[in-house]
């Protein structure tokens, strides 16, 4: 059932889990947050999850590092990993893009987050793909146009 679908939050910043969580929460599934690679794996080990949301700079174990533990080991359902992070850096191009399914930059519409789980868990929906093929985030747009079917909107 869609209500039990499970998400993990990894990030080292408590007030962006706490964010993630509440909008999870309301999004009416449940929620596991944790501040670091360690703790993520750990609950990876215990947990199975339609969707992760990972941070790549975190203390002890980053999240370059839990991506790596997910090529090798994963549920009978392969999560959908969103990467969250505030840096426009080149070591984006190194994440294995079997393993992600996409980039959301911070500073993230709240509304538009909700709505990307939702995608995530539900699967193709016209309504909410169209809905975020919109959005004022290209990388946003990029995710709704690879995993919904609508025509990606272009920057011009």
């Amino acid at each position: 059932m869609i209500s039990e679908a499970r998400i993990l939050v990894a990030d080292d910043d408590q007030s962006i889990r706490q964010l993630l969580g509440t909008i999870i929460q309301r999004e009416g599934f449940h929620v596991d947050t944790v501040a670091d690679g360690t703790e993520a794996i750990e609950k990876l080990k215990t947990h199975q999850y339609a969707v992760i949301l990972l941070d790549l700079m975190m203390p002890r174990l980053d999240g370059f590092e839990v991506i790596e533990y997910l090529k090798h080991h994963h549920g009978p359902v392969k999560p959908v990993v969103l990467v969250i992070s505030a840096y426009a850096d080149q070591r984006f191009k190194q994440v294995d893009p079997d393993i992600v399914a996409g980039v959301i930059r911070k500073p993230f519409e709240i509304a538009e987050l909700g709505s990307m789980i939702r995608l995530c868990v539900k699967g193709l929906d016209e309504e909410l793909s169209q809905k975020l093929s919109f959005s004022t985030d290209r990388s946003i747009r990029e995710f709704a146009h690879k995993y919904g079917a609508m025509p990606e909107k272009t920057d011009s």
